[in-house]
Order: structure tokens, then C-alpha cells, then sequence
């Protein structure tokens, strides 16, 4: 690295150690060497990683240890810090979100991104610092009171007992290119975590062959009251209008439970009074479903396993008792029981699971378990499902967008990016959309997103479909009964009848990267391609005023899809249009794309 580029990095100024000891737990902060971190180049990106070491006298005596969270805080100065920036933030236990900030010192805590732009016209790079959860570490970045150049990073273990801390906490890039500094940091996050290896198409992540499909999903269209002859009634409904539904999935309220615990691996008696198997036939049989999917916990349940239960008295070996009383699966030898579950669903026809409350095992094992454990849970679950469904490692990872998770699955690449779809709710389409688009520009070099279900009848269906299409992820609704529009989705099938996808993970576009798209004039723009040619989704997310975005036909033709009248136009080269968009209207822009203008015209 050159004399000019050194002088581009984060430096890192003080370093801030947490520790408690005595029976009260006394916390004492305690400055530690700046040698406690080493910061190295590693081709075009820099990493910042801690090891940190209290002194141990003599261990049986009380000595000082780390605290599980905020063990350590890098205070770290930031080159040519500019605004607006990007921040991406755990804002809940199982969900992140964007914000914009203008100073440093409003950088939320728990940021795990953060992306700028030089504001020199002469060096309009741009920067990115990266946090990263590796080891049994976590790192999080948040602004500092009263600084306008650097922020804190935050590196905790979530156990207590430690006197080392130790790990890559940080990651920076700078370049020309936003979304390859932010590949550049996710790959390399990914091989230091050991997961990269499992990626055979790491640059690309394919979407699982069972859900290109067109999917239904029961969930909100009969909650936890889900049954089979409700699946069936709905199923007949698609039948009769001809709705393609290729996958199914069976979620919450389908297994047998007591007092929010789960009590067994079979279907609920009541409400399959016939087993699962029975439902899986009928779904497969008799109304041509290629993929039946099922939901799980990764507790579970919601609470657990029931300790009074046969499967507890049974693999008990597999389970352990949380010190709140809860008992779950063991991460090393809980594998015998996500195989004996899976096993039980693959006899019963079941073909791929969704795997909920995730990121509720961090506050679960607050304490107890440091971060890298998760790691070991993972490998349980993921080895349960490839055995038993497939090996392309049929999941869907739900409520699981905290770092530790993200960077602990070794092999599955389909997450949900964010929290659900509210349907009765519709000024949440705005926070449903940027959760998922910007969380996407972070984990969408690793995995295939999520958009979550939606409704084909609903005040902003088409949006909906359309976004889940440029989304890359899979396509599934959740209609209730006699709710279903297959107008809204015909656009998306191609003349043989097959669902279309594009060709990667729908993303911010470039001038939609550091500006608010709620709150500001310009639409959000989110873009993909679509067999090779480069496509845009535009949508008007503020609910105070329209927004407009000026689309020209520069050297090629570009075809526009409508969201409010479901048409499709062209203009031709050298056309222009200016398009204005109320909350929730959309324009699909296709540049350089007759082809696409014909599958969104049938």
C-alpha cells in the first residue's frame, strides 16, 4: 500500500476494555495498548482485529474478566469523513435497518455497515467500514457525542468469564465502485469465517430449485389456525382459476405443541386429523404441488421443547436446559434431533423448512454461550436438512439478520431480509421496502433474500409482486380465501407458462445509496438484470408528497411497466418521460430490452 493510500485508514486511537469482578460485578473501564489490535492490508481491504489479553494472577482467586457485551470499544478516527452516510443497523433482536446520517456522532448503535462518499470533487471515491462477527466477537460501530470524525466500535462476546477477546472486528474499502467494495467485504468476512467454501457460486448465489416456483404461503391467511381442509379449500380456489402454485408452505400452527412448547414431530391431531402425510399427498396429488415446506423454531418451538414431553425423555442427550429453565437443542449434539424431526417430515412427503426466531438464541444465552456457538448450531441444523431433504440445503432462515447469525450458516443461502409483511397495514410498505432493499446491498453477495409473502389483493398489490420479482428471491403470496388476482401475477410467467427470475439480488441503485427515499423527492430505485440487461423497479415510498424520476432512452430502446395500470410502454432512443409517483406506484424500467417489454405484455 502506497504512502497516499495509508493515508485513507481508519486509525484506531484508543482502546477501552469493560470488566467486572467480585460477587457484585463491579465494571471498571481500563485503557488497554493500542498493540491490543493489529491492523493489516489484505489486498483491497484493510482489516482491524482485536486481541486482547487481562492479566490472570492466580486463576482461582477473583480476577477481573471481560463483560459478554461492550467488552471492548475501539475508538477509531475516520478518513475524510463526508455526509449524508449510510448506516445499515440492528434496530431489533432479528431485524436491521437503513438510516441516513450527517455526522458521525449520529451513527446508531449496533451499525454493522456504514457507507460514505469523498465530498472532494477532484477524489469522489467511496468508502466503506464493514463490522464483522467472527470468532466468538461481535463488532458494532455507533457514533461518539460531540465527534465528527470517528466513531466507536464495540466488540462483545455475549459471555461472561472471558479474559481474552479476540478476533477480526472491522473491515474498510475504499474505491471507485460501492457495490464492489461492499462484495470485496462480504466475501472476505465469508472466508474468514470459514463459509465461503460452501459457496459454489458465491458471486451469484442460486436461488434453491424448490422455490423458483410460484409460491403459497399459509401464514397470513390463517395464522396459527392453520389446518388441512383450509389448505385444501384454498387449493381448490387456485385450481379453478388456474394459479400455477408450485410450492407450498405450512407455517406456524401446524405441529403439536403445549403452552407455547413443542411436544412432538407430528402434525397437530386436531387440525390433521389424517398426519401431515395425508395433507402432502392431497397437495401433491391432486392439485399438481411440486414442494411441500413446513415451519420449525430454531428453539423448537417458540419456548422450547416440553420437558414433560416424549421427544424430551427421548433426546434428551440432544437438548439442554438454558439457565431461564428453557430447554432447546444442544449445539453440539442437538444434530440427532433436527435429524430425527427432518427424517420424520422427509417420510411425510415434506421437502424443504422455513427455520424461525433465530436471532432470539443471543438474548437466550446471554451470559452462557459466546457468539461462535452458533456456528455449531448451524452445522446441527443444516446437516439435518441436507440429509433429509436435499443438498442444495432446502431453508428458509427467518427473525436471523443479526451479524452472529449472518456470518455463522455454512451452507444455506436464502434469508429472510426482513421483518414481515403487514397486510392490514399498508403505510408499512415504506419501511418493508428499504429493510429489505438496503439489508440486501450487505447480504445479497452472500445469500438469496427473502422479501417475505404478500397479498394479490391488497392496495399495493402490484408494487408487492413487483418487488418481490426484482427482489431475485422467491415469489409466494398468502391470500386467504377467495383473495386471490392472478392478474396481478401473470406478468411474471413467460410464454411456456414458467416464473421468471432475474438474474441476481435486487439492490439500491447508485443514486439511491445516500439518500432517504422516504422522506426525500426522488423515488427509491432498486436494480437488477433480467437475462443479462439491466433493470429498474422505481417506487414512491413518501406519504407526504409525490416523487418524480426522469427516465431517458439514451442509445436503446426502454420499456416501462406500470404498476397502477399494469401496461407496458416503449420509448423509443432519444425519447424521455418524467414519471411521478404517489406512495406506493411503481415503473419497471427495462433499458436495452425488447425482450422483457414482451414477458411483462401477456
Amino acid at each position: 500500500m502506497t504512502t497516499g493510500q495509508a493515508r485513507r485508514l481508519p486509525e484506531v486511537t484508543l482502546v477501552t476494555a469493560y470488566t467486572e469482578c467480585g460477587p457484585g460485578g463491579e465494571c471498571v473501564a481500563r485503557a488497554l495498548p493500542l498493540e491490543s489490535v493489529d491492523m493489516r492490508a489484505d489486498g483491497d481491504v484493510v482489516e482491524i482485529a482485536v486481541s486482547a489479553q487481562l492479566p490472570v494472577g492466580n486463576p482461582i482467586l477473583e480476577h477481573p474478566t471481560f463483560r459478554a457485551s461492550r467488552a471492548l470499544t475501539l475508538t477509531c478516527a475516520l478518513p475524510t469523513p463526508q455526509s449524508p452516510m449510510l448506516c445499515l443497523y440492528q434496530h431489533k433482536e432479528w431485524w436491521m435497518r437503513p438510516t441516513w446520517v450527517n455526522d458521525c456522532a449520529d451513527v446508531p448503535p449496533r451499525t454493522q455497515m456504514l457507507l460514505w462518499r469523498s465530498a472532494n470533487q477532484a477524489d469522489r471515491q467511496w468508502h466503506l467500514l464493514f463490522a464483522v462477527s467472527n470468532r466468538a466477537c461481535r463488532a458494532d460501530i455507533r457514533g461518539i457525542e460531540g465527534c465528527a470524525d470517528g466513531v466507536a466500535i464495540d466488540v462483545s462476546t455475549n459471555q461472561v468469564g472471558r479474559t481474552t477477546v479476540e478476533g477480526l472486528a472491522l473491515l474498510y474499502a475504499y474505491g471507485d465502485d460501492p457495490y464492489a467494495l461492499v462484495e470485496q467485504c462480504v466475501r472476505h468476512a465469508a472466508q474468514v469465517n470459514g463459509i465461503a467454501a460452501h459457496r459454489d457460486m458465491l458471486r451469484k448465489p442460486r436461488l434453491p430449485e424448490q422455490f423458483r416456483g410460484l409460491g403459497w404461503c399459509t401464514w397470513d391467511s390463517l395464522g396459527q389456525q392453520v389446518s388441512e381442509s383450509a389448505i385444501i379449500e384454498k387449493m381448490r380456489e387456485f385450481q379453478a382459476k388456474r394459479v400455477p402454485v408450485s410450492w407450498v408452505l405450512i407455517d406456524d400452527g401446524w405441529s403439536q405443541t403445549e403452552a407455547n412448547k413443542l411436544t412432538g414431530f407430528t402434525a397437530d391431531s386436531e387440525r390433521f386429523p389424517h398426519g401431515l402425510a395425508h395433507t402432502v399427498e392431497l397437495l401433491k396429488h391432486d392439485f399438481h404441488v411440486q414442494y411441500v415446506g413446513v415451519w420449525q423454531a430454531f428453539q423448537g418451538y417458540w419456548e422450547g421443547v416440553d420437558s414433560n414431553s416424549a421427544i424430551a425423555r427421548d433426546f434428551a442427550e440432544t437438548l439442554e436446559r438454558l439457565p431461564n429453565g428453557m430447554l432447546i437443542p444442544h449445539p453440539d449434539r442437538g444434530v440427532a434431533f433436527w435429524r430425527a424431526w427432518d427424517t420424520e417430515l422427509h417420510n411425510a412427503g415434506v421437502d424443504f423448512v422455513k427455520v424461525d426466531s433465530q436471532s432470539t438464541m443471543t438474548p437466550l444465552t446471554r451470559g452462557v454461550e459466546s457468539f461462535d456457538r452458533l456456528g455449531a448450531r448451524y452445522e446441527a441444523l443444516e446437516i439435518a436438512v441436507s440429509e433429509s431433504f436435499a443438498d442444495n440445503v432446502p431453508l428458509i432462515n427467518c427473525m436471523g439478520m443479526a451479524p452472529e447469525n449472518i456470518w455463522n450458516r455454512p451452507r444455506s443461502v436464502l434469508t429472510r431480509t426482513s421483518d414481515d409483511f403487514f397486510p392490514r397495514t399498508p403505510e408499512s410498505l415504506a419501511e418493508h421496502v428499504i429493510e429489505n432493499a438496503y439489508c440486501s446491498l450487505m447480504v445479497g453477495a452472500l445469500y438469496r433474500c427473502d422479501w417475505d409473502m404478500f397479498w394479490t389483493r391488497h392496495p399495493h398489490a402490484r408494487t408487492h409482486a413487483l418487488l418481490r420479482w426484482i427482489s431475485g428471491g422467491p415469489i409466494y403470496c398468502s391470500d386467504a380465501l377467495d383473495e386471490t388476482d392472478f392478474e396481478v401475477l401473470r406478468p411474471f410467467f413467460d410464454e411456456r407458462g414458467e416464473l421468471t427470475h432475474p438474474d441476481g439480488v435486487g439492490v439500491p441503485e447508485l443514486e439511491s445509496l445516500l439518500c432517504d427515499p422516504v422522506h426525500g423527492n426522488v423515488p427509491l430505485g432498486i436494480r437488477n438484470t433480467f437475462r443479462g440487461q439491466y433493470v429498474v423497479l422505481y417506487i414512491g415510498l413518501n406519504e407526504d408528497c409525490p416523487q418524480t424520476v426522469h427516465i431517458r432512452a439514451s442509445g436503446c430502446p426502454i420499456g416501462l411497466f406500470d404498476s397502477r395500470t399494469g401496461d407496458c410502454k416503449r420509448l423509443e432512443s432519444g425519447e424521455e418521460r418524467t414519471i411521478t409517483l404517489d406512495y406506493g406506484d411503481c415503473v419497471l424500467v427495462a433499458y436495452c430490452c425488447s425482450e422483457l417489454s414482451d414477458s411483462f405484455c401477456l
